[in-house]
């Protein structure tokens, strides 16, 4: 943001929130069109393809109004991609299988976040316009990708229109336990990326190198542990991982404003355990509760909220801390998780035992 000569935290973050504001405004609408044209492929592709131009024009922007208007047109690409190669995995899958699924899928993400961020902040360095050229090569490889080897399955039915897609949210009522938990999870992942950093360096005096390493403490124990926890899900059910998962990052989650370096590594590595026992299964159970016709909608819907909590966690997070402290912040964000497994462990138990 030098180049622009911003210099506020409030406005370098809107480079940030102006992306997952498109986020939440295109994931619906492009999981519902790609449901009523019955295609995802050409979706993803257009979104890679998009994306690593759009993050490529970044380097051009002449002002930052410019910049930010882009970005944000960045981000409805994004989510295009990003939302449909989750449906395309539940398209192409057995409906058993769809832990086994996510699980993949969120262990190439979060194997992504873990070692991009370095990766970015090494190059950047060097240049701040060469994390942008990289990644833009990155995306387009993915487009090429997408086009030579990504299988499409010919779906059997497709909703007569797009208000149809869209009516699985009133149809369903049972998607929004699913979204619940992406919310939630999303949104304490904005304390960690906002408010714990921060922390660190306040509080304990440690530099960026130190925090990456209590970030990665988290980050590769989610990674590698999305595809079992995925498959257990697959043999045993969604609601058991997901209930004992909530609860332990819950008590994680809150223990990270009490916990003193270095015991506070360990929490994390535990943190990062329990994060892995509630994605898979939750992002399955999406598919799980959705019309094969109308998956597009029902995975739109679960990155909606998703990027909904990871837009508003980093602002709730630090308002809390600047008003009563780093502790209260965690705190807050763990009893957050614990309340909305709460609220809907009733309806799991009721999931749990239909199936």
């Amino acid at each position: 943001m030098v180049r622009f000569d911003v210099t506020s935290v409030a406005e370098t973050s809107l480079f940030v929130s102006i992306n997952l504001a498109a986020h939440v405004i295109f994931s619906l609408i492009w999981g519902s069109i790609s449901d009523k044209v019955g295609k995802r492929k050409v979706f993803i592709f257009t979104g890679f393809l998009g994306n690593a131009l759009l993050m490529f024009s970044l380097t051009l922007a002449p002002t930052m109004s410019a910049l930010l208007a882009l970005r944000f047109i960045e981000g409805a690409f994004t989510v295009m991609a990003f939302s449909l190669i989750m449906t395309s995995v539940l398209d192409l899958i057995k409906k058993t299988q769809y832990g086994k699924g996510m699980g993949i899928l969120g262990l190439g993400m979060a194997l992504g976040n873990a070692t991009g961020a370095p990766f970015g902040g090494k190059i950047g360095s060097i240049d701040p316009l060469y994390p942008l050229y990289f990644g833009s090569l990155l995306l387009l490889l993915g487009a090429l990708i997408t086009a030579f080897m990504l299988k499409e399955r010919k779906l059997e039915s497709r909703p007569a229109s797009f208000i149809d897609s869209l009516m699985l949210l009133k149809e369903e009522k049972r998607i929004f336990i699913p979204y619940a938990f992406s919310f939630i999870e999303r949104f304490t992942v904005g304390f960690f990326v906002g408010v714990f950093p921060l922390m660190l360096a306040i509080n304990y005096g440690l530099g960026p190198g130190t925090i990456g390493m209590y970030m990665a403490a988290f980050l590769i124990p989610f990674a590698l542990l999305q595809y079992p926890f995925g498959v257990i899900s697959d043999e045993i059910g969604r609601v058991l991982p997901l209930i004992i998962g909530s609860v332990l990052y819950s008590i994680i989650v809150i223990s990270v404003g009490f916990t003193a370096p270095p015991l506070l590594v360990l929490v994390m590595v535990v943190g990062g355990v329990a994060g892995a026992l509630m994605y898979p299964p939750s992002a399955a159970l999406a598919g799980d509760f959705a019309d094969p016709a109308k998956r597009g909608t029902a995975m739109g819907g679960f990155n909606l909220f998703g990027s909904l909590g990871f837009a508003i966690g980093p602002f709730v997070g630090g308002l809390i801390a600047d008003s009563y402290g780093f502790h209260v912040s965690f705190a807050v964000a763990g009893l957050a998780v614990f309340l909305v497994a709460v609220i809907f462990l009733p309806l799991l138990i009721s999931v749990g035992r239909k199936k």
